[in-house]
């Protein structure tokens, strides 16, 4: 019977289809305005923002790029980026937000960026894929692996969906390199939604003191180009 199980796992691996990323993996450059830098110049940790987001032929025309919200203090810093759309002959502004990124320290009862993780306390096996040792949970719909100080977390519907999933978090970081340079820990979750795949980050350079946290609607492959855009701002 375990070898059964075994030989069907190795097939679903082998089988798994690679999602054409074509749009998948569509940014875009992103402006700042000075009004918004000066105000995170004055954080007392150090800042880094991105300089592209997610994109796509549809969300294009749902508007341009602004920032629709910012929140700093000393030791944090919040801030959304999202697009504006105005009808034509009307008043109403409908905002359409992209992604989300906070900076600062975890709550006291928080140990990592994102919840997902904490779920998954009882691992039920561990399986080999493209040479990596991938521990499964959910009845094989959640797998979790580490690499380089990162933790990984793919859940999706079915066994099949996730090995796809899978194979294209794999795909966007080459082994034996890191999502963001120079951080010392993180973790990506691609998680399937009835909208496709959402993917999060969150990282430390610090050794999590501080954590960077981006969440929105993206991609694996746009998550990946996201968060290689990043530029630190110099503060005052």
């Amino acid at each position: 019977m375990q070898k059964m199980m075994l030989f069907f796992v190795a097939l679903l691996i082998a089988f798994a289809p690679v999602a054409n990323a074509n749009q998948d993996d569509e940014v875009e450059p992103f402006t700042w305005d000075g009004k918004f830098l000066e105000v995170l110049k004055k954080v007392d940790i150090p800042v880094y923002i991105p300089s592209h987001v997610a994109s796509s032929k549809f969300s294009r025309q749902l508007g341009p790029l602004f920032v629709s919200k910012l929140e700093a203090s000393k030791d944090r810093y919040l801030f959304q980026i999202s697009r504006q759309r105005v009808h034509d002959g009307q008043a109403r502004t409908l905002t359409f937000d992209v992604m989300t990124m906070s900076a600062g320290t975890l709550p006291h009862y928080r140990k990592k960026p994102f919840s997902t993780f904490e779920v998954f306390e009882i691992q039920e096996g561990t399986i080999k894929f493209n040479g990596v040792d991938v521990d499964y949970f959910a009845n094989k719909k959640a797998f979790i692996w580490k690499a380089n100080g990162w933790e990984y977390l793919v859940w999706a519907k079915n066994t099949n969906n996730a090995f796809t999933i899978i194979k294209r978090v794999m795909a966007a970081i080459p082994k034996g390199t890191i999502p963001v340079n120079g951080a010392t820990k993180g973790q990506i979750t691609a998680i399937e939604t009835n909208e496709g795949v959402s993917s999060d980050a969150g990282w430390s350079y610090d050794n999590g003191k501080t954590w960077y946290i981006i969440t929105g609607r993206t991609t694996p492959e746009q998550l990946i180009k996201i968060v290689k855009s990043m530029v630190k701002v110099d503060s005052r």
